[in-house]
């Protein structure tokens, strides 16, 4: 995908990350994304920029001077439950990702993913939906492969019919393609497919697209080479 696809302007983002490098290089990938870009180095200044901006999208580091990103994304989603998060993080360590995930986090990108990967998180994120890159999810999926939900998840699959276009569009929510991109292949309006969407999450009680993708696996829909 290329950057000038993204020229949409949303109101206001806030960077909250202690290497300032790092949130001016956000600032020049993403910035002419918003129309205002504020920025913060620890928790306590962030928590207090947000809470005098509301703004649109928070991206936020998971290790911070005064705190850890978990615990400013649960307080984040408590007194702003409209705002969008996405962790930028440096960490590879599955518990940072799933205390991340568990917190409230919209979406997950490994700092060492290229320019394009991230300015496409942060646009399906503003879009209302969940981005996890390759290596996130996979730490996600382990978690969930690992739970002691079996018994639970054949009960809810024995009583869960999908179609035959149902199931190839969670294939493609797996793959994390976009509406847009999965109506073109199901030939479906992305109204449509959003329709889909909602309705197999109602199914399966997915409250986001880990969700999915952990109903998805553990029932055989799709294989962990297919993500």
């Amino acid at each position: 995908m290329h950057k000038e696809q993204y020229t949409v302007q949303y109101n206001r983002v806030l960077v909250i990350d202690d290497h300032k490098m790092v949130a001016n290089g956000i600032k020049l990938v993403v910035g002419k994304m918003f129309t205002q870009f504020d920025m913060a180095h620890e928790g306590a200044t962030g928590m207090s920029l947000a809470l005098q901006h509301f703004p649109d999208l928070v991206i936020i580091d998971y290790t911070l001077p005064d705190t850890t990103g978990d615990l400013l994304v649960r307080e984040l989603k408590f007194k702003l439950p409209n705002t969008r998060i996405l962790a930028y993080s440096f960490s590879y360590a599955p518990e940072a990702i799933l205390r991340m995930l568990q917190a409230g986090v919209n979406g997950y990108v490994i700092k060492k993913e290229d320019d394009e990967e991230f300015i496409r998180s942060v646009a399906l994120i503003m879009e209302g939906k969940e981005y996890f890159c390759r290596e996130a999810r996979n730490h996600i999926i382990n978690r969930f492969s690992d739970a002691n939900d079996d018994l639970a998840m054949k009960h809810l699959i024995a009583n869960t019919k999908f179609s035959g276009k149902e199931l190839e569009l969670i294939r493609l929510l797996c793959r994390q393609q976009t509406a847009k991109e999965i109506g073109k292949h199901l030939f479906l309006s992305e109204r449509t497919v959003e329709q889909y969407r909602n309705n197999i999450s109602k199914k399966i009680g997915a409250k986001n697209l880990a969700g999915i993708i952990k109903f998805a696996l553990k029932n055989g829909i799709v294989q962990l080479d297919d993500l």
